[in-house]
């Protein structure tokens, strides 16, 4: 019966039409020994933190351990001169390792950098484990110190700690935290802070980003959600704004936030009990595009689950409108410690409105501070835009880190598709977009082009950006803690895209087929070619273009059917998606077309695909030989016992017959026993049949265990 309902549940969970949308299954592959690309590894002899602190036309600024390095972009090699070298001093790595940290730890990492003019900026290190910040000066070339302060709330104290910093207007933004325990989070502006141990607004967050927009900072971050009420604990990912020109509260709040306020970001796949991804890893720049025939300003966050639960992953969409318009709606309160979290009701809200921005908000009523101090939390989540998920990916061996995006590339027809490179947790690079976003906001086209395993194994993407210089090749730059890398952003001339099939197949607005060099080519290269949209095949949607005829499907990698996994509210997946690969070749995961030495000139290798209906009736026949298999394997072993005899010891059979023999059986005992209680039955007297009341022997009771 067991084996039966097991074989209905996995029926029910592979037939049924289930909300959760699948994988998209990368259409190319590289390996780590695959990918060229420039490299700057810095002092190899440690562990470097590479952090990126600002970024220009042609170079990027990196801090890193005692340094800051000046990267050029051309070829990822260092500028000759314009090192800045800041190592701890003596006494402060001696303070460090008297608080037990390692020599390591106990070094200066730059974390945080703001430009304050053409030549003057300032600096801000962990500066072994008591953060410093230092001006400095460009005169003749050279770096001048200017002065230090103390980095008490500017600085994270260790260099792996989720800190995030901005330079807006001469002003310096933190979220970090002001101890050396890591206990006490802030968001920090010169003389203004959020509460101390105030858990309404910050509960142990980890900050991941922020970005100056219209007259707010805004800040994303992930914390313990104070509004959860079931057992346990929830963490629930946040953005937080405040106003540029927040000049703190009157009297006592002088040096507290008036403008504080923070939303929860919804990023989940939809549903009548929705799946979320609680975790915010990272997020994008704000994005401009048209997207569903309308402008918008989106930014792009990395989602992830629990490290304790199943391995999944996302890419959610936010509208900056929709952030804005969550900011003006109703807060959340709870009223006592007992009661829920509620919607505050408009007639309770103060006079001129809590939170907003004011030209003076030390003018401001005490009534709207408190209530800002006290309600925070606003009643709305953000919404992600395309009401789902733009990729997600469910994987027991990495989770997505970083997002960069390339905005708005345009196709061969015209359509403009945002790219975007996710990093991972083990050095891959993902190449992915929505091929749905110029038509439809309800679903999302999902896509993955490319799986590039740009960093050896296990190191994780820290960063990316991309860049486009002018008469050079794009790339993508990838940040880890001890490497930096630059890789192309497409791969055009992949074996993968060797046939015209193939290269439509990657559903990439970088590549398209030449028909008159019968090549894949980057599209970029062609666009001067006034008759490129005739000899040059590209369809984004579905992957396939008539042009190309019927070809044989010889498949040099695993290139995947060309079919987007589009993913709607009303809407089946494509079947073909749900093709699974299994590899004859062990040692080359991805296929191969070289054949080996003992095997025959001209074999060609690749992958053999099996369809879901496949695996489901392979399964379920399965299950059912081995139903009947185990059936009559029982059936046999039975007749088998039943069919033994086995020899009976004499005493045991003695006991036997002693238990069955009758009343008037020879030899039989008249005075009955009690087998159970081991104990005579009573006289009509009310004495035990073997009392010494009747001057008999007492009877021996021979103990029976039933």
């Amino acid at each position: 019966m067991s084996v039966s309902l097991l074989i209905l549940a996995v029926i029910s969970l592979i037939t049924r039409n289930v909300a959760w949308p699948q994988d998209p299954i990368p259409r190319l592959h590289l390996k780590h020994r695959e990918v060229i690309g420039q490299r700057f590894l810095g002092n190899e002899s440690h562990v470097e933190h590479f952090k990126l602190l600002e970024r220009a036309p042609t170079s990027i600024l990196i801090g890193a351990r005692n340094a800051i390095y000046n990267i050029s972009l051309h070829d990822l090699t260092e500028i000759a001169d314009q090192r800045l070298q800041w190592s701890s001093t003596a006494a402060h790595r001696e303070l460090c390792y008297l608080k037990g940290r390692s020599d390591d730890e106990c070094q200066n990492y730059v974390r945080v950098f703001g430009r304050q003019g053409p030549d003057r900026f300032l600096v801000c290190g962990t500066n072994a484990y008591k953060p410093l910040c230092r001006q400095f000066t460009i005169k003749d070339g050279a770096y001048v110190k200017k002065s230090d302060t103390d980095a008490l709330g500017l600085c994270p104290y260790d260099p792996r700690h989720n800190s995030t910093a901005v330079f807006v207007e001469g002003q310096l933004y933190t979220a970090t935290v002001g101890d050396f325990s890591g206990g006490e989070p802030l968001i920090h502006r010169e003389k203004i802070r959020t509460e101390r141990s105030d858990l309404n607004q910050l509960n142990g967050p980890n900050f991941v980003s922020s970005f100056a927009y219209q007259d707010y900072v805004f800040f994303f971050y992930r914390e313990t959600a104070v509004e959860y009420m079931n057992c346990g604990k929830s963490v629930y990912s946040r953005v937080a704004r405040v106003c540029q020109h927040d000049k703190g509260g009157p009297h006592a709040f002088s040096d507290r936030w008036t403008s504080f306020l923070k939303a929860r970001l919804n990023c989940s796949v939809p549903g009548e009990y929705p799946f979320y991804f609680n975790e915010i890893q990272s997020t994008s720049d704000v994005t401009d595009g048209r997207y569903a025939g309308r402008s918008a300003r989106l930014v792009y966050g990395v989602f992830t689950t629990p490290v304790n639960s199943i391995g999944g992953s996302a890419i959610c969409a936010f509208s900056m409108d929709n952030i804005l318009e969550v900011f003006q709606g109703a807060f959340k309160e709870q009223k006592d410690i007992d009661s829920n979290w509620l919607r505050v009701l408009p007639d309770k809200v103060p006079k001129p409105r809590p939170g907003a921005c004011v030209n003076d908000s030390r003018t401001l009523p005490d009534a709207t501070v408190n209530f800002v101090k006290a309600h925070p939390l606003m009643d709305d989540a953000v919404q992600s835009y395309f009401s789902l998920p733009v990729i997600t990916k469910t994987s027991f061996n990495y989770r997505f880190t970083k997002v960069a995006v390339d905005s708005q590339v345009k196709a061969l027809d015209g359509k403009a598709y945002d790219i975007l490179y996710i990093g991972t947790d083990d050095g891959r690079v993902l190449k992915a977009l929505n091929t749905r976003a110029p038509e439809s906001r309800d679903n999302v086209g999902q896509v993955i082009v490319s799986d590039v395993q740009v960093l050896r194994f296990g190191q994780a993407v820290k960063d990316l950006v991309v860049v486009h210089l002018a008469g050079e090749a794009s790339k993508l730059v990838v940040f880890a803690d001890s490497e930096i890398r630059a890789v192309p952003l497409h791969h055009c001339d992949s074996p993968a895209a060797a046939t015209c099939r193939s290269c439509v197949a990657l559903q990439d607005p970088h590549c398209a087929w030449d028909a008159t060099a019968n090549l894949c080519v980057a599209v970029l290269t062609k666009l001067h070619d006034n008759d490129a949209d005739k000899t040059l095949f590209q369809d984004i949607p579905t992957g396939r273009h008539r042009s190309c005829g019927r070809e044989p499907e010889v498949l040099t990698k695993s290139v995947q059917p060309a079919v987007a996994s589009e993913i709607g509210r009303d809407e089946q997946p494509d079947e073909r998606e749900n093709e699974i690969i299994i590899e004859l070749d062990r040692e080359n995961q991805y296929g191969r077309t070289q054949p080996r030495a003992n095997e025959p000139q001209g074999v060609t290798v690749t992958p053999v695909v099996y369809s879901a209906q496949t695996l489901t009736g392979a399964l379920i026949g399965t299950c059912l030989c081995s139903l009947v298999a185990g059936f009559a394997f029982g059936f046999w072993f039975s007749q088998r016992l039943r069919g033994s005899s086995y020899p009976e010891p004499s005493e045991q059979r003695q006991q036997l017959n002693r238990l069955t023999e009758s009343s008037e059986s020879p030899g039989f005992n008249n005075k009955s026993i009690n087998l159970v209680l081991n104990v005579p039955p009573k006289n009509p007297n009310g004495k035990n049949a073997n009392s010494s009341a009747e001057n008999k022997p007492v009877q021996k009771v021979k103990k029976t265990y039933i």
